[in-house]
């Protein structure tokens, strides 16, 4: 880390788009993870194949150009809550079946019942 900062160039893959505001990231290593990180670094200017970034700390550098947030969409979302409610409920009358029929009782059953738990929890 340095006390001033200095200006790193950095060429872009392909031209920005209109809107788009790239971010001067570094990669920042914590025990045995890594993650992307703008802390110490920022783009001061540039055009549309290249940002300079001013920083205050070598490091391995490089130009982010997701700056919104990609969502999911309404359709997945209600498939997924769909298919977990019957699959919750499926596995209930699974685990009651198994309970209830104890003239089924086997080492079969008990493990199948075990499992409908399992994947119930």
């Amino acid at each position: 880390t340095f006390s001033g900062t200095f200006n790193i160039t950095l060429q872009h893959h392909k031209a920005l788009q209109a809107g788009e505001k790239p971010c001067c990231m570094y990669w920042h290593v914590v025990g045995t993870e890594g993650q992307w990180s703008s802390k110490g670094c920022k783009r001061v200017g540039g055009d549309t194949f290249h940002s300079i970034c001013a920083c205050t700390h070598f490091s391995t550098f490089a130009i982010l150009m997701a700056t919104r947030r990609i969502t999911e969409s309404f359709a997945l979302t209600v498939v997924t809550y769909v298919g977990m409610s019957v699959s919750l409920v499926c596995l209930f009358l699974a685990i009651l079946t198994f309970l209830l029929c104890r003239s089924l009782w086997s080492v079969s059953v008990t493990l199948h019942l075990q499992l409908s738990i399992c994947l119930f929890a």
